[in-house]
């Protein structure tokens, strides 16, 4: 458990030579990771999120205009093993590439859900698919940022 509390910051292990005839001085291991801090945020969004659809799919159901309850639950456990995997990880860069996908899954079942809908649900639709969208952008931009840290980090 405190594991998913602690700070999981990919450290740089030895320094890294500049070019030219300027010397680095900076310590190893104190190199910023800029997406680290979004994905603990991401991670505990995952776990909450992911709670409420397998808690209270009804809900979340009314909520989203997505009347598929049982697929709602499934979405949410796979909503907690990322978020989980985001915190429990050092390197999450895997989990937020997941993350991603799953986003895409939500968006196809919204898309799939607004094709029969009108009125109120029509309008629940397109604001759920508008926060998907959103949370979509924040997984690439935290993926590819960690990807490019976990490049340039050595084991």
């Amino acid at each position: 458990m405190t594991a998913l509390l602690s700070r999981s910051i990919p450290r740089i292990t030895g320094p890294k030579p500049t070019h030219g005839d300027a010397p680095s001085h900076s310590p190893p291991d104190t190199r910023y990771v800029p997406g680290n801090a979004l994905a603990r945020f991401l991670g505990y969004f995952s776990v909450g999120l992911g709670l409420a659809e397998v808690c209270a799919p009804r809900t979340v159901a009314q909520l989203t205009g997505v009347r598929q309850q049982p697929v709602l639950r499934a979405y949410g456990l796979r909503e907690i093993v990322c978020g989980v995997g985001l915190l429990a990880n050092s390197r999450p860069t895997g989990w937020l590439w997941a993350r991603v996908a799953g986003d895409m899954l939500d968006f196809a079942a919204a898309a799939s859900n607004l094709a029969e809908a009108g009125g109120e649900r029509r309008e629940r639709l397109v604001r759920t698919m508008s926060a998907l969208a959103g949370v979509t952008v924040l997984d690439i931009v935290c993926a590819s940022q960690l990807s490019v840290a976990s490049a340039l980090v050595d084991d």
